[in-house]
């Protein structure tokens, strides 16, 4: 309950007792036992929620291990940045650099056509000698990206990523971008722990 609300049940109590007149000890001391109730209900209260909450985070797997089974659509960043098929390079990272963004979406009449991340650019463009201005997003982007459904769960998700070695899935709802979520998205997740000290030991990817 802490010292200030302990004293203040206290002072209510005493008054209360000051009130009834000949028993001013009585109605405190029962004054103090109805607020310590109140908060040892409401302690326990607090404490069953998050365990609650925790549980339905997590789900026993097998050799004592849990998996996470939030939906993607909860961690996700939704309405992801998108691209046309035909936009220049140049726009794609302007795009991200507005945005502080790693990637963009790659689209075709509101239906995912692909992904393109800076690395995309540094290796398939810079590296090579190509003209921003000039290039295409389908010249560099990755096609038919590995997807999600905003429904699956994160230890789908992470499933998914290691899978396909990547650190983020376009979430895809009947063929359209509604989001992204990517590896850092699921930093509260051991699965996502483990699998970034994984990746940590490999070449970067999407």
């Amino acid at each position: 309950m802490g010292f200030i609300g302990t004293v203040v049940t206290f002072a209510a109590g005493y008054v209360a007792g000051l009130k009834v007149g000949d028993k001013p000890v009585v109605a405190v001391r029962d004054a103090f036992g109805q607020a310590r109730e109140r908060g040892s209900r409401l302690a326990s209260q607090a404490s069953e929620t998050k365990s609650r909450a925790i549980g339905g985070m997590k789900e026993q797997m097998g050799g004592g291990r849990t998996m996470d089974v939030r939906e993607v659509r909860e961690v996700m960043t939704a309405a992801p940045e998108t691209v046309d098929l035909d936009a220049a390079i140049r726009d794609a990272a302007s795009l991200m650099s507005r945005s502080d963004i790693g990637n963009v979406i790659v689209e075709e009449g509101g239906l995912i056509r692909g992904i393109v991340t800076d690395r995309d650019i540094a290796i398939r463009v810079v590296a090579e000698g190509g003209d921003p201005a000039t290039m295409t997003v389908s010249q560099v982007m990755t096609p038919f990206p590995a997807t999600i459904p905003p429904t699956a769960s994160v230890h789908e998700a992470v499933q998914l990523m290691r899978e396909h070695d990547v650190r983020r899935l376009p979430v895809v709802e009947a063929g359209r971008p509604i989001g992204v979520v990517a590896l850092a998205d699921l930093s509260s997740s051991p699965e996502a722990q483990a699998l970034l000290a994984d990746l940590s030991f490999a070449p970067p990817n999407n």
